[in-house]
């Protein structure tokens, strides 16, 4: 079990988006916890959202004089295949438990034991920390789903159930993701306005970035920032352009992705994706590029449109940071995006039908005085409700009911 480095944030630095009532919540919140020592335990410290949020929110957890601590499980490659296939279960796919399940509780056998015991709780991230339930000794345990749950394949979601046993509290995303579990809070995620991809770039700066991985900035580009995943539907995006292309030729695509460390089917829907858009000249298809915060800052801003074409969703943050940078954003109303976004008041809903999209999306991107209404109430909706101290004020409101005893653990 690896630790991470974590160093505090002051809350004050969040003064220019965060005060008033929420500023007095969060600061009583942080009191009453004052001192425990809290491990936050996830599959990897590299790559998917899980890893942003964390990377935010612990800090700002020290910086409130709480003992944060981040855990994270050594890599295997045969557990995350079957961790992988647990995710794509639980989104919806049909897929049943592996064959080779049983490696999955030898996998926890090894790492249960090396977790330390000195915690005043522990929260598990996602359906691959299930199985160190048994080696907290009775600790209390928060168990944290960043999945939608709607859907789930029914003997995979079943597992899932019978681990919670043990577990004082589960937390989602959205009260619909949940599906059923049991004693459940809802914590929305947010973004952090102090992470560089979050704060305003300069428009040379910004122009030099696209300019060198190819990018005409002279035309409109639209772009999709995402996992390689098959529930991000990147084929999906290849066709809607595709077909956007026949309006406006002069339209350019740049899709931006990466694979993190516990997804090893992300490698592989990467090189479909090229394939797809083998004969686009003017398509990116980009991953794992260098000053990929920059990068990403630069498109988000300086997009015509962002899309998020998913058809799964947990929450869907690339959204949250194109909104707070007042782009365009334009996608499929599923998961936690449907919290986000209010189609044709903070962004644009699309179908899955590409040939639609396709016209939708060209309507949206040719009107300035659209553009420029949907991206400043986007941006103060995302200021409001989804920036990284009221996500860690609704936190710390379940952990601190749990180590108060208030909140019992589930039967």
């Amino acid at each position: 079990m690896q630790e991470q480095p974590i160093r505090a944030q002051s809350l004050k630095s969040y003064d220019p988006w965060f005060g008033g009532r929420g500023r007095g919540r969060l600061e009583a919140l942080a009191a009453a916890i004052s001192g425990k020592r809290v491990y936050e335990i996830n599959s990897t410290a590299d790559g998917g959202g899980v890893v942003e949020l964390l990377r935010s929110q612990l800090p700002l957890m020290r910086g409130l004089n709480i003992d944060a601590r981040w855990l994270v499980l050594p890599p295997d490659d045969r557990f995350f295949a079957i961790t992988k296939q647990f995710h794509n279960a639980l989104q919806g796919g049909r897929d049943s438990l592996p064959d080779d399940i049983e490696y999955y509780d030898e996998y926890s056998k090894r790492v249960g034991p090396t977790i330390p015991l000195d915690g005043d709780l522990y929260i598990l991230h996602d359906p691959q920390t299930l199985g160190l339930i048994p080696y907290l000794h009775g600790k209390p345990v928060i168990w944290r789903c960043h999945i939608d749950l709607t859907d789930a394949e029914p003997s995979t979601y079943a597992w899932v159930r019978k681990r919670l046993s043990g577990v004082s509290r589960s937390i989602f995303s959205m009260p619909s993701f949940a599906a059923g579990i049991d004693s459940t809070a809802i914590v929305a995620p947010s973004i952090d306005p102090l992470q560089p991809k979050n704060q305003p770039l300069p428009e040379a700066q910004a122009g030099s970035l696209l300019t060198g991985l190819g990018i005409d900035i002279s035309r409109p580009f639209v772009t999709q920032i995402s996992r390689y995943d098959q529930f991000k539907d990147p084929i999906g995006v290849i066709e809607m352009y595709r077909s956007a292309l026949k309006q406006m030729p002069e339209l350019q695509l740049v899709m931006l992705g990466n694979y993190a460390t516990d997804d090893p089917e992300g490698e592989t829907m990467f090189y479909k994706v090229k394939q797809a858009a083998g004969d686009l000249k003017q398509a990116l298809i980009l991953v794992n590029i260098e000053n990929n915060e920059l990068i990403v800052n630069a498109l988000q801003a300086r997009a015509t449109g962002v899309i998020q074409y998913s058809s799964r969703e947990g929450f869907g943050l690339t959204v949250t940071e194109a909104m707070w940078k007042r782009a365009l954003v334009l996608t499929r109303p599923v998961g936690g995006i449907v919290s986000q976004i209010r189609d044709r008041k903070t962004g644009v809903f699309l179908t899955g039908d590409s040939e639609s999209d396709a016209r939708r999306m060209i309507a949206a991107i040719g009107s300035d005085d659209l553009r420029d209404r949907l991206g400043a109430a986007a941006h103060d909706y995302v200021q409001s409700h989804f920036i990284t101290p009221v996500m860690v004020a609704d936190y710390l409101a379940v952990y601190g009911g749990v180590l108060s005893g208030t909140i019992t653990a589930t039967p």
